[in-house]
């Protein structure tokens, strides 16, 4: 249509609908704006509250639930690394499993103690006056009741005396051989500790009992005393000290060890030492483990280290060819990027564990359960 031919009022009364049309599609298209932009401001508050959901979930989870990680399909599967377990593993005391037909059953009653554990026999019998029955016949003994309590004798200890002889000639008081001393006398036996009065029993338990055991030198110290033996914590520290420097080749052999297997497993914690010279009570230190060697016959170390830096990471693995495993700490691929002989891999555990927390407080369970199922798998 020809606007122009047509009369002046209904000429401005079409261009008038026309701006009142381009004036709406205006305001169509910035309502659409704003609406795609409130759709998304709506979607990024719902995602974020169900992200802070999730961790007001999971920081409950790890206040108040069990830390247990284990499912009932992981407790039938078994263990992927089984190792050899007691008997009493899975079971109370006071259960034991018993076959009755064609099904098991738990049988009450208390585990027997084991049978290797030397036993002493105290016979409580009744008096000889009451072996005679009123009508004039010996009883007979007919069986007995047998019960069993386990004792406990506490450490031994005694001393050593070790007594070495001294001979002299009281004729020539040793001039009639000359190339002997004069006083001749056994040597005497290697020790340790020399002039000290540990011997390697001695050593062997303050060690076990502190490392193994974790009983503090103070308290080993309390115990020493309550049975008549005086040795101070500062002794047991300085002979700690003087045994570790005696096996030190070991412990180089001992990495070596470690590197020979194919896969190496390495982790590291904080510790925190009190007075150590040039640092705070309040820095921490670290403790490093590496396990490795060939698999059927493993080996660890432990590694005490001020830091938590690379360098450590690449003196425990020099020369090793392999895989290594380990969390998602990032010194580990710093130190192993000169190193193209060692592959680097994850730990299952680590990966897991955040799997398993998505099930438990996550919308998106059934993703997580999906993931922990093909790791099962």
């Amino acid at each position: 249509m020809d606007v122009a031919a047509l009369p002046k009022d209904v000429r401005d009364y079409v261009r008038s609908l026309e701006k009142q049309t381009r004036d709406a599609s205006q305001r169509i298209h910035t309502l659409e704006i704003r609406n795609r932009e409130s759709a998304e401001l709506i979607q990024s508050l719902e995602s974020r509250f169900t992200a802070l959901e999730e961790q007001y979930r999971l920081l409950l989870l790890h206040r108040f639930a069990r830390k247990s990680e284990k499912s009932q399909d992981i407790e039938a599967q078994g263990l992927l690394f089984e190792e050899p377990s007691s008997p009493q593993d899975g079971k109370t005391a006071e259960e034991e499993e018993q076959t009755v037909g064609s099904f098991s059953r738990k049988k009450r009653g208390r585990k027997p103690l084991d049978d290797s554990l030397p036993r002493e026999e105290v016979i409580l019998d009744i008096p000889e006056e009451d072996k005679s029955c009123a009508c004039g016949e010996k009883l007979t003994r007919i069986g007995e009741e047998v019960s069993e309590r386990l004792e406990v004798i506490q450490p031994r200890m005694w001393v050593k005396r070790i007594i070495r002889p001294k001979y002299a000639c009281r004729a020539c008081e040793g001039s009639g051989d000359e190339e002997k001393s004069a006083v001749r006398i056994a040597p005497a036996p290697e020790s340790i500790i020399p002039k000290s009065i540990a011997s390697p029993g001695l050593l062997s338990f303050i060690i076990t009992n502190k490392f193994v055991d974790h009983l503090p030198y103070y308290r080993q110290e309390g115990r020493f005393e309550r049975i008549g033996v005086h040795i101070s914590r500062q002794n047991m520290s300085n002979w700690q000290q003087a045994a570790y420097e005696k096996i030190r080749p070991l412990v180089e052999l001992l990495k070596h060890h470690i590197r020979t297997g194919p896969v190496i497993n390495m982790d590291e914690t904080p510790v925190q030492v009190l007075g150590e010279e040039g640092r705070k009570d309040t820095q921490k230190s670290y403790m490093w483990l590496a396990r490795g060697g060939p698999p059927d016959k493993p080996a660890l170390l432990y590694s005490y280290r001020e830091t938590r830096g690379s360098g450590h990471i690449k003196e425990i693995l020099s020369g090793y060819s392999g895989y290594l495993q380990t969390d998602g700490y990032g010194a580990y691929e710093t130190a192993l990027k000169e190193n193209p002989d060692i592959i680097h891999v994850g730990c299952m555990a680590h990966a897991r564990r955040k799997f398993d927390e998505a099930a438990k407080v996550s919308q998106k369970a059934a993703s997580a359960a999906e993931a922990l199922k093909h790791i099962r798998g």
